[in-house]
């Protein structure tokens, strides 16, 4: 139980992550191709773009959402995340 709920747990650090990045990169790319200047103008022309482009901006995030729960699964599955990993066996002590 406490290995799905860490799984749960990076899904949704994965998934802000990512989103932050998207955030970041999109910005990039929006600003380079126009003029805008100023916060309002920046965001009137990133809401253009998303209105021109809504097939890729819904491409993007459900790769995003993807990309989020399969690094998730599998790093909880392996082991490889923290707080995911399997306790190793008790050693059975024989007496000395």
């Amino acid at each position: 139980m406490k290995r799905i709920l860490f799984g749960i747990l990076w899904f949704l650090v994965f998934w802000i992550a990512l989103t932050i990045v998207y955030a970041i990169v999109f910005g990039i790319i929006v600003s380079s191709a126009s003029s805008a200047s100023g916060f309002q103008h920046g965001m009137q022309t990133a809401m253009s773009f998303q209105h021109a482009h809504p097939a890729l901006v819904i491409t993007v995030r459900l790769a995003i959402l993807l990309a989020a729960i399969l690094i998730a699964v599998v790093g909880a599955w392996k082991g490889f995340l923290p707080g995911t990993r399997k306790k190793a066996p008790a050693s059975v002590n024989t007496g000395a």
